[in-house]
């Protein structure tokens, strides 16, 4: 009987805790929500005394309330202090979705928008593009998008030249000899072109990857086997002013060039590591060089890291840029977007080199004066060297 007490008591007990515990732990959110809510009223009556007083005195009664929100939350987002990190309008997001692709319906050309000279300069002409087809070449300027100028707002302008497919765009270029040419194209999906190869040498095979891209895997893929193909030895990357971009495009250019394993990891605030680059069994076993300069940044400097780390290549040219952090976008409930810096990473070998950089095994500064690519011809020579060895 007495057994049958005390473990009734007991369970008693145990009841009573757990029913403490549970109204402690619901008291202590409770307490943090409400100053978590006081908190927030005293934003929002900052915020509200502030459009009270917009309202009651700005010269005009014409304000753009859509304006007005839209810069309050990239203003917000711009108080982290982080120039990676930004509230999207919608506009905005679709066009990062759209560029993270590296396909959009256009003309087909990569074109420098200089905001100090109002100047749009024609850089490259995607080959089969509608701009190539119309007749539109590099160094050329852009002037008028149908009828609208680049002198009067030059956005407004480019923003033109995108439309539905096989819609008619006319764009009027000012050639380098000060003549005018206008032509009429017919609007097409265009994948960008991020990927540049060739046979250097009989032995060494070249790839310049641009950007990272979704379109930039088969690219990548398309060109490494067609330098498989031409009996390439040895593989010469250039990753020189490489931006970065995706680090899922990233992981599957890598895949074939690195061993098994996971090879990179992103670290959280609290310093939780997630594998961000896992590689299979099959890779290639062949010498290799990277080109670097100053603006290989983000996923481009990764992809040098780990070549160097896992793969034996060797670095040539300058310090890359030191961006060792990661993005991620989000869509938001109510509209717009945001990118946030939400990580750093490194290798399995190699620490995180934000504000740092990747210091080359072989310096080598490019001379702007020298006919040839002196970079290119440094790191051919080293090729050329662990082919020999």
């Amino acid at each position: 009987m007495k057994k049958q007490i005390s473990l009734r008591n007991g369970i008693i007990l145990s009841l009573l805790s757990a029913l403490v515990a549970s109204l402690l732990t619901a008291l202590v959110v409770t307490l943090i929500a409400a100053k978590y809510n006081t908190d927030l009223q005293k934003k929002y009556a900052r915020l509200d005394a502030l459009d009270a007083e917009i309202r009651e005195n700005f010269y005009t009664a014409d304000i753009d309330d859509e304006a007005l929100m839209n810069a309050m939350l990239k203003g917000y987002v711009s108080g982290l202090g982080d120039p990676y990190s930004t509230y999207l309008t919608d506009e905005e997001l679709a066009q990062s979705r759209e560029n993270s692709a590296g396909q959009y319906v256009g003309i087909g050309v990569t074109v420098l928008h200089s905001t100090t000279e109002n100047t749009v300069l024609v850089k490259e002409v995607m080959p089969g593009s509608p701009a190539e087809k119309g007749g539109i070449l590099p160094d050329d300027y852009i002037i008028r998008v149908n009828d609208l100028l680049i002198a009067d707002d030059a956005a407004a302008a480019l923003d033109a030249i995108k439309g539905l497919p096989d819609s008619e765009v006319t764009v009027t270029v000012l050639r380098p000899d000060g003549s005018e040419y206008t032509t009429t194209m017919k609007r097409a999906h265009v994948d960008e072109q991020t990927i540049e190869y060739q046979m250097l040498t009989d032995e060494i095979g070249y790839i310049r990857i641009k950007k990272f891209r979704t379109v930039t895997v088969e690219q990548f893929a398309d060109a490494y086997a067609q330098l498989s193909q031409q009996s390439a030895k040895g593989i010469l990357f250039d990753v020189r002013d490489n931006g970065g971009g995706l680090l899922s495009a990233l992981e599957k250019i890598v895949d074939p060039l690195l061993p098994e394993g996971e090879l990179a990891f992103a670290y959280d605030q609290d310093g939780k590591a997630t594998p961000i680059i896992d590689s299979d069994a099959e890779y290639a076993d062949i010498p290799m060089v990277v080109l670097t300069n100053g603006n290989t940044a983000s996923a481009a400097e990764l992809f040098a890291c780990l070549l160097r780390d896992y793969a034996d290549a060797v670095l040539v040219g300058e310090t890359t840029f030191g961006k060792g952090i990661m993005q991620s976008t989000y869509s938001l409930p109510d509209g717009g977007g945001l990118t946030l810096t939400t990580a750093t990473y490194a290798t399995g070998e190699t620490e995180c080199y934000h504000g740092v950089g990747i210091a080359p095994d072989m310096e080598s500064v490019n001379h702007t004066e020298s006919a040839t690519d002196t970079q290119l011809a440094d790191a051919i020579s080293v090729l050329e060297d662990l082919l020999k060895n």
